[in-house]
């Protein structure tokens, strides 16, 4: 049965791929964007499928078969463009998304991770009905830009993001944040994008973007959950790239020809930054995941030390965080160095637009730093620290340590085959600089290198002698437990009390929740009379309603006849 489910979830990954040319998708031309996010769920997904294998004890089969039809509605909504088929596979997508939580057991945590998931999901789903059947095409564009916002988490729809990745597996986790999040902003880019010069969506979303940025950083920093904590960095990372791609468009019709240049440039940044976010986060939560799944529990400061009886090597621990910190060899630092280029080029642009986005752009900055001692944060509380605790030693895990393996792995080498396209093309077209991407290419190689020789081989110091250096404290270097909380609450106070309180939660989060549970708990009193324990099985209903709404919608139109002819046309096709 598991050889089956490992067979389908290979079919799931291709079938795309062979969809796509089917229906005379210029994979390497116009719909590149849309290659890329098959390909980067192709080569993920596989490794992700690989960890389940390790990482789930009962169901395995199960839970693979999952993941065959996640794969596959994801990646056919890739393909089916402005029709019923989009909303039919995405919602599919999120439904199948149920067995990715049987190998575990039910619990308050988990049940909330998939309530958020299907109520963005169907809220999702209302926006692009609307998109499809509407006859007037500023609402159209109004409804999917607005169900694109809330699939992504833009910062102000972002509340079902962290509550969604608190309860998931690592391996679902992963999915949500490496894979699936990845459709929207493509799908922003071949629809949206070309319709928004002329429109005042570009200048509202830009400062909603980079104010995003900076306010997911500082809310990752100083949650205490593990999970809470990388899925706040994902949203940080969702507006940072929803911040390129806005940008591109703000300038794409610019009568400045150095801003359309730079709007062709956001544009690459774009694509850089989508192959770290999806690579890097994807291994973070791989890694941290089964790091709480060791342990079993969530806090991090509970976990102190716990990666030390992973049975993962320190080194193949560190690459996601050190992509996050931006160290030469990574795709973090591609990313993060272009868009530091891409700053240095509109602090020279005259305009009053470039005049508009700059400070936005240094916001960003910071908020991309205080992201990025987040990840440190975790890395040096869970991994460097000495346990504070006895931690179960469940001994290596040899499948989980080759699926971080390859995922790490590609860590590493993506920078070299983006470095390689963007220098084959900067000498075919003039708004690529070429000699920025040689010597960023030649500084990645030298990191890489350097990486490798510390990491791998061993070129390392190696302490002879250990002396104490906690003024007459007496505790040796290898005894030293510091909580991860430790780097972030010094700044508690100056700082973090404005966007978390004492427990690590988010105030902003935590206050929209609030108010949503009161006006759920007023309609339902006022209805038959309910406590507020059961909202969330009421919630889970309400999700499966729109399900059910969307099937009745179908019906219709099959009623009607308008579907048959989409169908004869894409078989005809």
């Amino acid at each position: 049965m598991t050889v089956l489910a490992y067979l389908s979830v290979i079919t799931s990954l291709l079938a795309p791929f062979l969809i796509g040319n089917v229906l005379g998708v210029d994979f390497f031309g116009k719909d590149s964007s849309i290659g890329l996010g098959l390909s980067l769920q192709a080569i993920l997904g596989s490794f992700i499928s690989v960890y389940v294998y390790g990482y789930e004890k009962e169901r395995k089969a199960l839970v693979i078969f999952g993941y065959a039809a996640f794969f596959l509605s994801t990646g056919i909504c890739y393909l089916v463009g402005k029709s019923l088929w989009l909303i039919l596979f995405w919602e599919l997508s999120t439904i199948s998304a149920f067995l990715l939580y049987i190998g575990g057991k039910w619990n308050d945590a988990s049940i909330r991770s998939f309530v958020a998931l299907v109520a963005a999901g169907g809220i999702g789903a209302f926006c692009f009905t609307f998109w499809i059947f509407s006859n007037d095409p500023r609402s159209g564009l109004f409804f999917l830009i607005l169900g694109l916002l809330i699939k992504s988490a833009f910062f102000g729809v972002h509340f079902w993001l962290p509550e969604a990745h608190a309860g998931a597996p690592a391996h679902a986790s992963a999915a949500y944040s490496g894979l699936l999040v990845n459709l929207p902003l493509v799908l922003f880019s071949k629809f949206a994008l070309p319709l928004l010069p002329g429109t005042h969506y570009a200048t509202i979303l830009i400062p909603l973007a980079g104010i995003g940025v900076l306010w997911a950083g500082i809310t990752a920093l100083f949650s205490r959950e593990v999970k809470k904590s990388i899925a706040y960095s994902t949203v940080e990372n969702m507006n940072f790239l929803w911040l390129s791609l806005l940008i591109s468009a703000y300038w794409q019709s610019s009568e400045q020809e150095s801003l359309r240049m730079l709007s062709k440039a956001f544009g690459v940044l774009f694509l850089i930054s989508l192959v770290h976010h999806s690579i890097s986060k994807t291994f973070q939560f791989l890694f941290f995941g089964y790091l709480t799944k060791l342990s079993g529990r969530s806090e991090a400061d509970s976990n102190t030390g716990v990666g030390r009886i992973s049975g993962i090597p320190t080194f193949l621990a560190a690459i996601g965080t050190m992509s996050f910190l931006a160290i030469p060899g990574t795709t973090g630092f591609l990313s993060e160095s272009t868009f530091i280029k891409l700053l240095s080029a509109v602090l020279e642009v005259t305009d009053t637009s470039a005049a508009l986005v700059l400070p936005l752009l240094i916001l960003v900055c910071t908020g991309l730093a205080v992201g990025a001692a987040a990840h440190l944060k975790l890395f040096l509380g869970l991994v460097l620290s000495r346990p504070r605790t006895n931690f179960e030693d469940h001994g290596k895990n040899t499948t989980i340590n080759v699926s971080l393996f390859l995922t790490g792995a590609l860590v590493l080498i993506s920078p070299l085959i983006i470095l390689g396209l963007t220098n084959y093309y900067a000498i075919r077209v003039e708004w690529l600089d070429f000699s920025w991407f040689r010597g960023i290419g030649i500084l990645n190689v030298i990191g890489l290198v350097i990486l490798l020789s510390v990491g791998l081989l061993g070129l390392r110091h190696r302490i002879k002698e250990r002396k104490l250096w906690d003024c007459g404290g007496l505790f040796g270097g290898s005894e030293v437990a510091i909580a991860s909380s430790a780097l972030s609450d010094p700044l508690v106070a100056p700082l973090g009390r404005y966007f978390a309180d004492e427990a690590g939660n988010s105030r902003l989060d935590k206050g929209f929740i609030k108010i949503l549970l009161r006006i759920l708990s007023s309609l339902k009193a006022k209805i038959r009379g309910a406590d507020d324990e059961s909202i969330s099985v009421d919630l889970t209903y309400s999700s499966f309603t729109v399900l059910a709404i969307l099937i009745v919608i179908i019906i219709v139109r099959l009623a009607e006849g308008d579907i048959w002819s989409q169908l004869l046309s894409y078989w005809a096709f």
